[in-house]
């Protein structure tokens, strides 16, 4: 007691509060025996709760690796990739994947990094007549860093360029799973709900992620930093922080959400959900001001830093992220003690502690029934989750599959084989994200859905789908600098959407004409003087004169049949002798 005695007046003259210290004694009292030594029950919790960290931080890898493994092997098993040819390998990173992916691709096929960031800033071939700055318009940082990395490191004899790109995708999702993990195990107090929380992703794997089969999507990229930003937040907000920790914490915290606004061009949304949801909190005093202060300046720093990376953005300039975080710092600049003394602010307070009383008081008279749930409970749906889904994952894995798109592939062929590197060509925006990648040819649009110009630009292209003279589709095509328009049936012939939702329709109602098919009209709507332009021709056209288009496909109409089967037959026993039945009954 007198050792007690001691210590309590030293930390009365530090200005220990009384509590803090009453809250020692009793905490000195449980753990130290009247002889002084440590009880050995101490020691067993402090060995259990290393064990316990040594245990989840194991699971917690083996789950991210597992699950990168898991979606290659599906993308690999949808599109037999390692053994289709490179343009097929392309062709396959549909709409916008493919036009984000030729960035890549164009900056590893320079002859030096200088040239490869000076073809990306004055780049005259996404977007014909024009010069954009790549880096400016799209979020490309992360292909540019991968061909740069591709580049340096000493892999370019073991790993194809196009497998260190989607290696690199497939294990940012080994990092999201585990920033999932480790977030569910910070709210929880224990790893088996982080065990939980990842289940539950990996098993809901249609509603949660489209990495195997839409790899190069920017939202592929970023969601694993947000995650990560996330599970830095949930541990920045923990009681107690030592300053180093704390430290550390708000680095890594800036670090991914940098990375996140960086690789997403809609990350100003969610992070003004995640501010917007910070005020609400602090404003009832539910955090505390300084550490939420903290993330505001860190997403005002992280977002104009990639402003200043993507040469003022002016979609970024004008976000509402940066005027509420402005305005917020501002406002807590000039109003101070905001908390003090308000009799709202009390009754907030009041009504919160009452609210929490009864919700303690709930938990302590359940405090024996919550234990075993806590346990009992993750255990039970982790065995349901795995008696429920492992069989279907198992067929997922087992299940082979191959991309096979023999017209695309005829398509690129004679477009890189027939047509000048110079050439313009003109046709949908999800196809010239694909022609661009395969052929390196100059378009006159692209799938960059969010530029007003450019979808000026498409619309008075698609009129090659509308009911419009040959003049008035020349003039728009040559006002663009096109030598070749592609026409496709599927938009063309479109079945797919009712009446008056199909491309077609909305292209007639633009120009004043009566749709096609039974169906009522606008009465100001009047019959067009000519037929609809794509129907009178077939696919591919040298753009030449007013009066003369020269069709690509006419000459292939007869022998599109015969070379389809042609290559089904190839391809039949093109693969492992184990899996011929199985080709066999797909291809019969």
């Amino acid at each position: 007691m007198k050792v007690i005695d001691i210590m309590t007046t030293i930390r009365h003259r530090k200005g220990i509060k009384v509590t803090e210290v009453a809250e020692d004694h009793l905490s000195q009292e449980k753990n130290v025996k009247p002889d002084g030594k440590v009880r050995s029950v101490y020691t067993g919790e402090k060995l259990w709760k290393r064990l316990s960290l040594t245990v989840g931080g194991t699971v917690a890898i083996s789950l991210g690796l597992l699950t990168s493994v898991y979606v290659a092997t599906l993308h690999e098993n949808d599109l037999w990739f390692s053994n289709i040819k490179e343009v097929e390998r392309e062709i396959s990173f549909r709409t916008e994947c493919g036009l984000y992916y030729s960035y890549y691709k164009e900056m590893l096929q320079a002859t030096s990094i200088q040239q490869g960031l000076h073809g990306l800033i004055y780049d005259n071939k996404t977007e014909s007549l024009r010069t954009i700055n790549i880096l400016e318009r799209m979020n490309v940082y992360q292909e540019v860093f991968l061909s740069i990395l591709y580049r340096i490191l000493p892999i370019q004899k073991y790993l194809e360029p196009v497998y260190f790109y989607i290696y690199t995708l497939f294990g940012l999702q080994a990092l999201y799973v585990i920033a999932l993990y480790v977030t569910s195990w910070l709210l929880s107090g224990t790893w088996l709900s982080g065990l939980l929380a990842a289940f539950w992703y990996i098993t809901n794997r249609i509603d949660t992620t489209r990495v195997e089969f839409t790899i190069p999507l920017r939202e592929n990229w970023a969601l694993p930093f947000f995650a990560v930003q996330i599970a830095a937040i949930t541990y920045l907000f923990r009681s107690h922080l030592q300053p180093l920790h704390e430290k550390l914490t708000l680095l890594a915290v800036f670090i991914s959400t940098f990375l996140f606004s960086l690789t997403w061009q809609f990350n100003q949304f969610m992070m003004l959900m995640q501010a917007l949801v910070l005020f609400i909190l602090d404003c009832l005093d539910m955090l505390p001001t300084a550490k939420v202060t903290w993330l505001y300046i860190i997403q005002l720093t992280g977002i104009l830093l990639v402003c200043v990376l993507q040469f003022f953005n002016s979609m970024i300039l004008g976000s509402l992220l940066i005027s509420f975080n402005v305005s917020v710092l501002l406002a807590r600049t000039v109003q101070k003690n905001m908390k003090m003394g308000c009799l709202l602010n009390r009754l907030g307070k009041l009504f919160f502690h009452v609210l929490m009383v009864l919700c303690l008081t709930l938990l302590v008279n359940n405090f024996i029934k919550l234990c075993v749930i806590r346990y009992l409970v993750p255990i039970i749906t982790l065995l349901y989750l795995s008696y429920k889904f492992c069989p279907g994952m198992m067929d997922e894995l087992s299940e082979l599959r191959e991309f096979y798109d023999p017209d695309t592939v005829e398509l690129m062929n004679w477009i890189k084989s027939n047509t000048p590197k110079k050439a313009v060509i003109a046709g949908s925006m999800q196809l010239l994200a694909g022609v661009k990648l395969c052929t390196g040819r100059i378009l006159t649009n692209h799938p960059h859905y969010e530029d007003k110009s450019l979808r000026e630009r498409t619309k008075q292209l698609y009129q090659v789908y509308a009911k419009r003279s040959p003049e008035d589709v020349y003039s728009i095509l040559r006002s663009f600098g096109t030598n070749y328009v592609i026409l496709e049936d599927s938009i063309c012939y479109e079945r797919r959407h009712s009446r008056g939702c199909r491309l077609r329709d909305l292209l007639d109602i633009a120009n004043g004409h009566v749709m096609d098919g039974l169906g009522e009209n606008e009465p100001d709507l009047k019959a067009s003087l000519y037929p609809r332009f794509c129907t009178c021709y077939p696919y591919l056209f040298l753009v030449k004169s007013r009066t003369e288009l020269t069709p690509f496909a006419e000459t292939m109409k007869c022998q599109k049949k015969k070379n389809l089967q042609e290559q089904k037959v190839r391809r039949k026993y093109n693969r492992s002798k184990t899996l011929t039945s199985w080709k066999e009954r797909r291809y019969n």
